[in-house]
């Protein structure tokens, strides 16, 4: 991970890494994951890679990177507005009483 962060991509939390791998259909993806406490990774999101968009490699899966931490923070942002609509949920008498 030191020589995509060196290269531009965003630190992580700690103990947190990035995962470059080829998806399903064979495409290069940039994993964001999480160590589990006990063993393995879980994954919290991904970027696919696209080399076309780039005028190298190393460039294009740091711009995957950049996208991952984006859509990962899009992602929290989200879960954190479900939570607060979560508040509102019962029944609301439209007369103010209950």
């Amino acid at each position: 991970m030191a020589d995509l962060v060196a290269a531009g991509a965003p630190e992580l939390p700690e103990g947190w890494f990035y995962r470059v791998r080829a998806d399903r259909f064979g495409w290069p993806e940039v994993q964001i994951r999480e160590p589990r406490k006990r063993f393995g990774s879980r994954g919290h999101t991904y970027a696919l890679v696209r080399v076309n968009e780039h005028p190298d490699e190393l460039s294009a899966v740091v711009a995957a990177c950049v996208k991952a931490v984006a859509r990962m923070r899009e992602d929290d942002e989200h879960r954190r507005r479900l939570r607060a609509a979560m508040e509102f949920v019962g029944d609301h008498d439209p007369k103010g009483g209950r």
